[in-house]
């Protein structure tokens, strides 16, 4: 028994080949059912989808103060009526014949079945370089800020069935298209399984994806770590920073004015501001990851001097290139690169240095 909710925005061509395909498809189920949330297509995709009805196990919500893919799916969620419920586009792209195999895993015992182009036997299809680029880009930045998802080939995938009790008690609330993202971090769930599927072409309509489903994106990503608190820590993460930075100039003065040459004070000063760092960010910011034991310990501190070694370098390399190559006033430029090299820190102390 399945629920299978399609979002549409323009689609009314699709409509008819995607119900066929999910007919032909599940028409060995006792019961299923398509819901289409429509966001008041221009094209009038929901009246087509209300014709349609008379011949398949259709509903059809038409949506007239709200947009979005991801609160369309929420939408059908509060609509359905099974304990299994796939999400798919209604382009084509994700293929229906691919819905057994979802459910199957679900059946299975895991609790979130993903279509994958990136396991054995996915294809992405054929994407642009502006696409691929972006899709990388965005899959950088989630598995850089939750740790939960690294594991997962495909996050951005939109097609994916799930039992619905994972989401029970979550409040979701999605921004942009990226449905799955907002149920990977905030449902409660213990194994998710991919299954290989090939992108297809679309047929007919056009792409969301722009500038603004970029903007989407990104405020979909701070939103969640907000919820999970992601922002705060890379917020005492910073505090930490500066803690460091504090200490590390008070040591190197106090050093260099007891008649200390000022390289080995600046030396000294650098050492305690890192150990600083390291030890309020065991003690505050990553205080969840639970590192203790002389070895855990060590190894985590000799990985973050690692760490914040290339962000000295990826820094002196910024303020060069910027004030040399392009011309820039050297202390925007060296604040350009102190940011940077903040990002690339906290990217390194969450992905390997307090990694078990």
């Amino acid at each position: 028994m399945v629920s299978i909710i399609v979002p549409t925005y323009n689609e009314r061509e699709n409509l008819t080949p995607l119900l066929e395909r999910i007919e032909s498809t599940l028409r060995f189920l006792e019961d299923y059912e398509v819901i289409v949330v429509d966001d008041d297509s221009p094209d009038r995709t929901w009246r087509k989808a209300r014709e349609l009805s008379e011949d398949y196990p259709l509903k059809v919500v038409r949506r007239k103060d709200e947009r979005g893919l991801g609160t369309a799916v929420v939408c059908g969620l509060k609509e359905s009526s099974h304990d299994v419920v796939v999400v798919m586009d209604a382009d084509l792209q994700h293929p229906p014949e691919k819905i057994p195999d979802l459910v199957s895993e679900i059946k299975e015992g895991v609790d979130i079945a993903i279509g994958s182009r990136f396991v054995e036997g996915g294809d992405k299809g054929e994407f642009g370089f502006f696409r691929r680029l972006m899709s990388r880009g965005a899959d950088f930045l989630a598995r850089t800020l939750f740790r939960r998802i690294r594991d997962i080939r495909d996050i951005q995938s939109g097609f994916f069935a799930f039992k619905k009790d994972i989401v029970g008690c979550t409040d979701l609330n999605p921004i942009g298209y990226k449905i799955l993202l907002e149920i990977l971090i905030q449902a409660d769930y213990d194994e998710v399984s991919e299954v290989g599927y090939k992108f297809g072409e679309r047929s007919s309509g056009k792409s969301k994806l722009g500038v603004e489903s970029i903007l989407d994106y990104l405020r979909h990503l701070w939103s969640l770590s907000k919820r999970t608190g992601e922002i705060s820590r890379f917020f005492k993460f910073c505090v930490a920073g500066a803690v460091g930075t504090v200490l590390n100039l008070v040591v190197t003065f106090m050093l260099t004015t007891s008649g200390l040459f000022y390289f080995f004070s600046g030396a000294i000063g650098i050492e305690i501001g890192l150990l600083s760092n390291f030890f309020v960010n065991k003690a505050w910011a990553f205080r969840d990851r639970k590192i203790s034991g002389h070895e855990l310990v060590g190894r985590a501190l000799f990985r973050d001097h690692v760490v914040r070694s290339g962000g000295i370098l990826l820094n002196l390399f910024v303020l060069w290139t910027l004030t040399s190559l392009l011309g820039f006033y050297y202390l925007i430029s060296q604040m350009v690169g102190i940011g940077i090299a903040t990002l690339w820190n906290f990217g390194g102390n969450k992905w390997w240095t307090w990694e078990k």
